[in-house]
């Protein structure tokens, strides 16, 4: 009886959706070392970026849920697997991962449902007269060292005229499982949130209003190399009296300019470099309510529309070509709520056994490919 080669097997894995896969662990130790390998976890996280496949809506605010990208029927509500309350945030996703703001915050993936308590963070900081404090975090991957990190930073701002004076900044790696003090960063971030979403080319993206002319600009901070930079804006655009906002659409950094009558978006398709910022979109009502936030959230499988995010209330596709707008009914979604991209992956989290077995990964490997024979044997088999 003829059976499948290693190979067709291995690509027919990898464009499962994670819930399946963790079913067929058992099917065999062998699936199971498989379906556990770093590689694996790398290859099946490439396939579903590359082709647009296992992606996901996650909503907070009141409650958690799941909504499916492919259908966008249905919205399933998350039970996580740990102690969570309404109040706390959910950040930007990092393949599959998230950052649960509560005290102590959470990384966890919603579709493996694994999760990591982080460690208390030890630093302690004085006390200011006359000054309150409000503690901001990011999340983001390091691809250099192949680490996902937490920024934490504590803002200090006047109590009276609530004007900021310093941050204590702690960054913690996955890796080591520690935090560690680094330099406070230079400016405020945005006021009004417990945490940034943007996350680009390995760095956290926030707009910083220069109040001595009025005007912003655009700051990012490298987790790799621990520094600060500017992103310049896209040219010619005025930013006195104007709303703005940053997200990430398509893997890019996108900028949205929100005035009360009309809402543009403009997309950076090549990072770091000025002249390929592009106008996206320009909408205004009655395509949108006035004074609406927008968030832009994901681009359809075909690349010709994007699903907003308007005012926390509702979605809508907006068609790139046609420019009309197309609301959308999702069964069991919140009446108010925040929305996050999430792309499924197998990630975990850097326990003492997972530690030792990723450092065993090579060996498995090897040997699984030695024992093809007992692998397909326990496998799929292949009549003709």
């Amino acid at each position: 009886m003829p059976t499948l080669p290693f190979e067709i097997i291995e690509d027919i894995l990898r464009r499962l959706p994670v819930k399946t896969l963790k079913r067929f662990r058992a099917v065999a130790k062998s699936w199971c070392f498989l379906i556990d390998s770093e590689s694996f976890i790398k290859l099946h996280l490439r396939q579903s970026l590359i082709s647009n496949s296992h992606r996901s809506l996650i909503l907070g605010g009141l409650g958690l849920y799941a909504i499916a990208l492919d259908s966008l029927d249905k919205a399933h509500v998350i039970k996580p697997p740990f102690y969570y309350k309404s109040v706390d945030g959910i950040s930007n996703s990092c393949n599959g991962l998230v950052l649960v703001m509560s005290e102590p915050p959470v990384l966890w993936n919603p579709f493996s449902r694994d999760y990591k308590v982080l460690p208390e963070c030890c630093v302690e900081y004085p006390a200011e007269l006359d000054s309150y404090s409000k503690t901001t975090y990011g999340f983001a991957y390091d691809s250099t060292n192949d680490d996902y990190k937490v920024v934490r930073v504590v803002e200090f701002r006047n109590e009276t005229t609530h004007v900021w004076t310093h941050s204590e900044t702690t960054i913690y790696s996955l890796k080591s499982n520690c935090w560690r003090r680094i330099e406070g960063f230079p400016y405020p971030l945005p006021f009004l949130r417990g945490y940034w979403r943007v996350h680009v080319n390995g760095a956290l993206h926030t707009p910083v209003q220069e109040l001595h002319v009025q005007e912003a600009k655009i700051m990012a901070f490298s987790v790799e190399r621990e520094k600060h930079y500017e992103v310049m804006m896209p040219p010619g655009i005025r930013t006195r009296g104007v709303d703005l906002s940053l997200d990430v659409i398509g893997g890019c950094l996108s900028l949205v300019c929100a005035q009360r009558s009309r809402v543009v978006i403009w997309v950076m398709k090549e990072y770091g470099v000025t002249e390929s910022w592009t106008k996206l979109l320009s909408v205004c009502p009655p395509a949108i309510e006035r004074d609406h936030f927008v968030k832009a959230l994901v681009f359809s499988r075909e690349g010709d529309k994007i699903l907003l995010n308007c005012d926390d209330k509702k979605l809508v596709w907006y068609d790139l070509t046609k420019k009309t707008v197309e609301n959308v009914s999702v069964d069991g979604m919140p009446f108010i709520f925040y929305a996050e991209a999430c792309v499924e992956s197998l990630i975990s989290f850097g326990c003492p056994d997972t530690v030792k077995k990723f450092g065993q990964e090579k060996k498995k490997e090897k040997k699984i490919r030695n024992k093809r024979d007992d692998f397909l044997s326990e496998g799929f088999k292949l009549v003709l």
